[in-house]
């Protein structure tokens, strides 16, 4: 029910209306412009009343990947809080990975004040006042957010927070943007409404037309080799078990990335990799549950006489300028809802003969998939003792020390190799900008204490991840977490990108005289050392007999409180 709060001024009443969404953390880095609810959280707390806890993050781009690591977990938008124009471009890439991700973040930054001289609360009274303002500051954002919109009045403050919810939390959830006026935030007023909540809730996602999901089971049952890609099913954690089902009942082929944990990739029918060449050419009917990129077409290609259906809260991915992916059938659904339902078709329609057929097809999947299972393990041994360090020794050690129940935070393919068979134990950001993996582990750590956390990445990855700021709130803010750093002293992407398998093939002067400029991280800062200056521990690993012992210690400090960075140095891979 909407009720009146007093309040003495607007950053009070931003605060309440926080709380009335449940809001339990805000992620801030701070400017002139955002003391304001500095403040009124500060009131807050010496009054004995409710408010969000803060956490502070010393780099605005770790706020927003830690916002989208505990939204990653919980569901719940989150809330940013940054400063004017500067703090908005400083979040850069995590902004990016928070779009593509769809995460629900509702991304709050501070205005410059437009009032100069008429001795008004807030107004400007420094020189970075008007150099801080922009003509468009929301456009900063513009192609990366669902909405933005600039409080204009405290008037209309609970409605504008209430539209900032509902929107970041409504599939596709994403984040929003509001500026917030430090005039505003600094007025004086009586009281604000609190919105019934309940009243502006996000909105309730669709279920698929039952005519076009009995369409597909007819395909399915009638497929002599179908195959799942399945992309972020793992959002809706009870997705993954029906998805599961449907796989077993289909005898059909599972592929999977590892952006959430959508289906064990030890089951028998899950094939390891990214748009296998050989599975979309064989496949006669493919099925693409929540995949952005299904395949990329310079490389990997359906059949032409493939089927191909899509299911996906948004089939066509609106917010991908050019998506031209076919389909014989694009269903708008969610896929919590879609794929139980398609089980029960399909449970319908199934026959004896057919139930025979597909339980022989999971047999000979199961048997090519051990078969490769066995490959990537019998490599991994021969390197055991290899020096530098190869990153199939890396896996599976951490294989090894992998528990069911802990949290996988990551920023690169080898994840795939770590088993894991329970939902909300894998989290990549589903975007392509770098450095997600210290900030997204602080944020799955803060909304699961009681899990244990292990962030991969590489080199490049730990620097972009502005190591200083994120180890040093896992230490202030008690969320330890291991870190291991696949260091290969390289930017290993553009290297592969020009050299003899990227663009200039066996034309590359960079490949001919084995000069990558731009390319070598030499000679590599110590890692364990940055962990060690922020309150954590660290270690460097060049022996991997030493590997295993050191991952163990590793998860010992963190089991302790304090947080761990394991840099080990491997050898450096031709492109």
């Amino acid at each position: 029910m909407e009720k009146i709060v007093p309040v003495d001024e607007g950053a009070e009443a931003f605060v309440e209306l926080l709380n009335a969404n449940g809001v339990e953390y805000i992620f801030l880095n701070p400017g002139t412009d955002t003391f304001p609810v500095q403040e009124a959280l500060s009131k807050f707390r010496a009054l004995g009343k409710r408010a969000p806890k803060v956490v502070l993050c010393l780099d605005e781009s770790v706020a927003m990947a830690a916002a989208h690591g505990y939204f990653a977990v919980t569901g719940k938008p989150q809330v940013v809080f940054l400063h004017v124009d500067l703090g908005t471009l400083q979040v850069g890439g995590a902004l990016h990975n928070a779009q593509r991700g769809r995460i629900g973040v509702v991304f709050c930054a501070g205005r410059a004040p437009s009032t100069i001289d008429g001795n008004v609360r807030g107004e400007r009274s420094a020189g970075i006042h008007w150099i801080q303002e922009q003509y468009d500051q929301g456009g900063i954002v513009r192609n990366y957010v669902k909405w933005e919109y600039e409080l204009r009045s405290n008037a209309a403050i609970h409605q504008v927070m209430q539209r900032a919810f509902q929107v970041a939390g409504s599939e596709p959830t994403g984040p929003v943007y509001l500026t917030l006026p430090r005039e505003l935030l600094m007025e004086k007023i009586k009281s604000v409404t609190i919105p019934d909540v309940t009243k502006h809730a996000p909105v309730v996602t669709p279920q698929a037309d039952p005519a076009a999901l009995s369409e597909v089971s007819e395909a399915l049952l009638q497929a002599q080799s179908p195959l799942i890609v399945a992309g972020d099913v793992g959002r809706h954690p009870g997705a993954v078990a029906s998805l599961v089902a449907l796989a077993e009942t289909l005898g059909a082929r599972v592929m999977t990335d590892a952006v959430r944990m959508s289906f064990p990739n030890n089951h028998p029918l899950a094939s390891s990799g990214f748009g296998g060449v050989g599975a979309f050419k064989d496949a006669d009917v493919i099925l693409l549950i929540d995949k952005d990129i299904p395949y990329i077409p310079r490389t990997t290609k359906p059949g032409a006489d493939a089927r191909i259906f899509h299911i996906s809260i948004d089939p066509i991915k609106n917010d991908i300028p050019l998506w031209v992916f076919p389909g014989d059938l694009f269903i708008q659904a969610e896929s919590s809802k879609a794929i139980p339902a398609l089980n029960e078709i399909i449970k319908k329609k199934i026959t004896a003969e057919q139930k025979n057929r597909f339980k022989a097809r999971a047999r000979q999947i199961a048997e090519e998939n051990e078969q490769v299972k066995k490959r990537q393990h019998d490599m991994a041994m021969s390197k055991a003792s290899q020096k530098p360090i190869s990153p199939q020794w890396v896996g599976h050690c951490l294989s090894e020390i992998m528990e069911e129940d802990m949290i996988l935070v990551h920023e690169m393919a080898g994840a795939a190799e770590i088993a894991r068979t329970k939902p909300g134990t894998v989290f990549g950001s589903g975007g392509s900008s770098l450095g997600f993996g210290l900030g997204g582990a602080l944020g799955v750590k803060l909304a699961s204490p009681d899990k244990t956390v292990v962030s991969l990445m590489g080199d490049g990855c730990f620097v972009f991840g502005c190591p200083i700021a994120t180890l040093w709130a896992a230490s202030v803010y008690k969320a330890p977490f291991l870190s291991v750093i696949f260091n290969n002293q390289q930017y290993h992407a553009p290297k592969g990108g020009l050299g003899i398998r990227g663009a200039y093939g066996k034309d590359s002067y960079s490949e001919k005289t084995g000069v990558w400029e731009g390319i070598d991280i030499l000679p590599s800062p110590d890692y364990a050392l940055v962990a060690k200056a922020c309150g954590g521990w660290g270690q460097k690993v060049e022996d991997p007999a030493e590997l295993a012992m050191a991952l163990k210690k590793g998860l010992d400090q963190v089991s302790n409180g304090v947080p761990a960075v394991i840099d080990v140095r491997l050898e450096s891979p031709n492109p």
